[in-house]
């Protein structure tokens, strides 16, 4: 599940490669999607990777960018690779068509940036807080469905350990860690869980405690995903009910990243953070 070798990566790195042919041509997204004939969302997803990337667009994008012969070649080699199927493909039956997207992006980020005012983000919960978030969710589904949906969040959790591990860094509200999901049981070894993640080199946990009081994000949970050298950019995830929205726009992205930013700063230091996420824990006892 290496990041650098997922069909999902190369889409993204392809699309990363239009983005700069287009600009370089001094072309807008408008004017490739006049060219497709088709609409600006869908230049959008061909060039951050999130939508399938069909050889036919492919070549007519990179006629209108006059590319050259080369470059065309690799590119369109490329785009035949892509259409393999990502390792999560084995769990379609788990991933509800709405999520699909967001996996595309998930797999080749880098960094995870989050804030979540109710839950333990699902790349940090134990298999028991999981199925219990999910029964409480989804009440139509059986057992053995929702243990399907477990197995595919424990498979995700994999990005955070091995070679090259997912950066990911959480803001929480206190009222996480007071929430009993679940059960005392399962939420007190949700707890130790979450206290050992935070000393993980690649894992970093604030939380923002009652005594704050009203901040930037008050009522709201949101993801930003960073891609770094995987064709680069940023989108901003925030989850609904049944449904993701998904914001790519500079003054979208500025307006996540600042709340972030503000977030961070109000919150507790590392340290104190797992002192009280560890306090938590104790008072469960």
């Amino acid at each position: 599940m290496a990041a650098d070798t997922t069909p999902t990566l190369r889409r993204r790195q392809l699309g990363a490669e239009l983005r700069r042919l287009r600009e370089d041509r001094g072309l807008t997204i408008d004017d490739a999607a006049a060219h497709l004939d088709c609409s600006a969302s869908k230049i959008s997803r061909l060039e951050t990777g999130t939508s399938s990337q069909r050889p036919r667009d492919v070549a007519a994008l990179l006629d209108l960018y006059q590319a050259p012969d080369d470059h065309r070649t690799r590119l369109l080699d490329i785009t035949r690779d892509v259409r393999q199927p990502d390792w999560w493909h084995r769990y379609t039956d788990a991933v509800p068509r709405w999520f699909e997207r967001f996996m595309a992006a998930e797999t080749s980020a880098t960094t995870w940036d989050c804030f979540d005012a109710q839950l333990v983000p699902g790349l940090l919960q134990t298999r028991d807080y999981a199925f219990a978030v999910m029964r409480a969710a989804n009440t139509a589904l059986d057992d053995t469905e929702i243990d399907r949906r477990v197995d595919l969040r424990m498979e995700r959790q994999k990005r955070l350990s091995g070679e090259d591990p997912l950066a990911l860094r959480a803001v929480l509200d206190e009222a996480v860690l007071r929430r009993h999901v679940g059960g005392s049981a399962a939420m007190r070894a949700q707890l130790d869980h979450l206290a050992a993640a935070a000393r993980q080199p690649n894992i970093t946990i604030q939380i923002l405690p009652f005594t704050l009081g009203a901040h930037p994000a008050l009522g709201f949970s949101f993801k930003i995903l960073g891609f770094g050298g995987n064709g680069g950019g940023e989108v901003v995830h925030v989850e609904q009910l049944n449904s993701g929205l998904y914001l790519e726009r500079e003054a979208d992205l500025r307006r996540y990243k600042l709340a972030m930013n503000r977030l961070r700063a109000f919150a507790l230091d590392p340290e104190r953070s797992l002192d009280l996420i560890t306090k938590a824990a104790e008072d469960l006892q």
